[in-house]
């Protein structure tokens, strides 16, 4: 049970900490969060499934490292850069190289690695001039060598694409979309594709927003999403057109939408915030850097900063309840902390959750799952 501390967060009164694992590989759900840190690759680990009659869990042992681009110094490498690579991980936790991929024809840069189910996976390319994405789909053989690399229905994508999430049948997609110019004004959108087809629907929603956390339910026709007012700061902490020299995101809330009723009268997407709110970001001083729905529709995860330095707090929220804290970690000023959080889900996410903003200015997505 949980009460309101002084100052407008909630605390529990009896922790339950199992509910949260720190892990090694934190398999089957992970979520890294960077503090104050920059990690140059887009990665993705693909681990051994669980031996069968045993809990899938931590037990699995990634086997290769999916990784956008070179990995290591340039000097390392010879030739143009790779589109991606993959190394396999060796017992002693080093890695050699299997394969390194030359970009398809038209490709773009890649910019996410996502798995999906059934030994799929799924790369999002993109490029400024002219700003288009484009999505692939492709597979990995036994020693690691990739497979089939072929783009998907629906063509190209007149924008960048980013916070990639796969259907747990496989069938669908999700995304969001941002214009290439970097002074636009962030705007939140969320688009479902069918994979086969190439069919797609997209929600928007007004004023400058963020959207990241972007994921599916169990369902396979909710999606979960947190989105974000976006607040330019100045150097005095006030707004100013023109000068912006940071971004306070505010406000931040996690949705459930329900892709296939939740149109218009005209079979498009409705508005983003109208999908049920799951969590809301209490008033009070913090920070939310992530917050995730879990796979039922209702319940989910997050991440907060408070203070200075800043504490990193966990907490798990329900639908129609106030958040409740899992733990915290105390701030140490000049350190970089690495958290891996997970919360014993029964398969991955098949998702790129890079934070509360999937464009991230700075993202980095990974995650990890049974190959």
């Amino acid at each position: 049970m949980a009460h309101e501390a002084a100052d407008g967060w909630f605390e529990p009164q009896d922790a339950e900490p199992r509910s949260w694992r720190v892990r090694r590989w934190a398999a089957p759900v992970a979520l890294a969060l960077s503090v104050a840190a920059s990690i140059g690759a887009v990665q993705l680990l693909a681990g051994e499934p669980a031996a069968s009659g045993t809990p899938d869990g931590a037990e699995r042992k990634p086997r290769f490292l999916l990784s956008v681009g070179r990995m290591g110094h340039p000097a390392q490498g010879s030739g143009p850069e790779p589109w991606f690579q993959v190394r396999a991980i060796q017992q002693d936790r080093t890695n050699r190289l299997v394969d390194e991929v030359r970009p398809p024809p038209s490709a773009g840069q890649a910019r996410e690695l996502v798995a999906g189910p059934d030994g799929d996976f799924f790369a999002v390319s993109s490029r400024d001039r002219p700003c288009e994405s484009r999505l692939y789909r492709f597979g990995l053989a036994g020693d690691g060598q990739v497979t089939g690399i072929e783009p998907l229905a629906g063509g190209v994508v007149p924008s960048r694409v980013a916070g990639l999430a796969i259907s747990p049948d496989g069938d669908r997609i999700a995304y969001t979309t941002a214009p290439c110019d970097d002074g636009a004004q962030p705007s939140a959108t969320l688009t479902v594709r069918d994979i086969e087809s190439g069919d797609r629907r997209t929600w928007s929603t007004s004023g400058p927003t963020i959207i990241g956390g972007i994921v599916w339910a169990d369902d396979n026709r909710t999606v979960g999403y947190t989105i974000g007012d976006v607040r330019p700061v100045g150097p005095s902490g006030t707004s100013r057109p023109g000068r912006t020299t940071g971004r306070d995101i505010r406000n931040v809330a996690v949705h459930a939408l329900d892709t296939d009723g939740q149109l218009d009268t005209d079979g498009r997407g409705a508005d983003l915030r109208g999908g049920r709110v799951l969590f809301r970001q209490p008033d009070g001083p913090g920070n939310v850097s992530t917050a995730v729905m879990a796979p039922d529709g209702r319940t989910g995860y997050g991440v907060l900063k408070k203070g200075e330095p800043p504490d990193t707090i966990l907490f798990t929220f329900t639908e129609g309840n106030p958040m409740r804290v899992n733990g915290t970690i105390p701030g140490k000023s000049n350190t970089v902390q690495l958290v891996a959080v997970s919360i014993g889900e029964e398969r991955p996410r098949y998702a790129c959750l890079g934070g509360v903003d999937s464009l991230g200015r700075a993202s980095t997505c990974g995650t990890t799952f049974a190959y």
